[in-house]
């Protein structure tokens, strides 16, 4: 039973984590891509919305899962959010989500 809970959470955990990777790997390396997302970041009222933020609505949904007695599937869910909050972590060399940034 321990060790099935532990591989659910670490198969949501690595994926989150591979996934997150992809991501900033297209970002980084597809010249349009980069050019729109990756150079120039958005910003909204005076803040940069880090991808870590893409945790918030796995995490909620986790919730919902765990609330309609979906254990396992909240169990994966809640380690995809934790990967992708870790995989932005190493990447970005920072724990963020959202940072004050001046408007260019």
């Amino acid at each position: 039973m321990i060790i099935e809970v532990a591989l659910i959470f670490i198969g949501g955990l690595l994926s989150g984590l591979i996934i997150t990777w992809l991501f900033e790997l297209v970002l980084k390396t597809n010249k349009k891509l980069k050019a729109k997302y990756y150079s120039s970041h958005k910003i909204y009222f005076g803040y940069h919305i880090h991808h870590s933020c893409f945790s918030f609505p796995v995490i909620i949904w986790s919730i919902i899962l765990f609330l309609q007695n979906k254990k396992s599937s909240a169990l994966f869910a809640i380690g995809f959010a934790i990967g992708i909050i870790v995989m932005h972590t190493i990447s970005d060399k920072r724990f963020v989500f959202i940072d004050k940034q001046k408007i260019h």
